[in-house]
């Protein structure tokens, strides 16, 4: 499942029902959690995560996000959603 994140708040509902196959992106403001230095990046420390290239650049964060983050654009957000099965959005 990927696990579209929009909000820091969101982000301790969608790990609680995150499993080891499952995806997470982090868009909007929630590309703040990214950065190690940042409260709730604990909840997501070792899972799978993206974040959205334009999200994080609008935000200019683009060199606090941490190196195990794998930063897509666009096209890489459409990847992401055509490898899951299924898709949620946490607000």
């Amino acid at each position: 499942m990927l696990h579209i994140v929009k909000t820091v708040q969101a982000i301790a509902e969608a790990v609680q029902v995150y499993s080891n196959s499952d995806q997470l992106i982090l868009i909007e403001e929630a590309v703040y959690a990214a950065n190690p230095q940042h409260k709730a990046y604990p909840l997501i420390q070792g899972l799978n995560i993206a974040v959205l290239q334009a999200d994080v650049e609008a935000r200019g964060v683009a060199n606090r996000v941490s190196p195990s983050a794998v930063i897509v654009d666009y096209s890489g957000f459409v990847n992401l959603t055509a490898q899951q099965p299924k898709s949620i959005t946490w607000q």
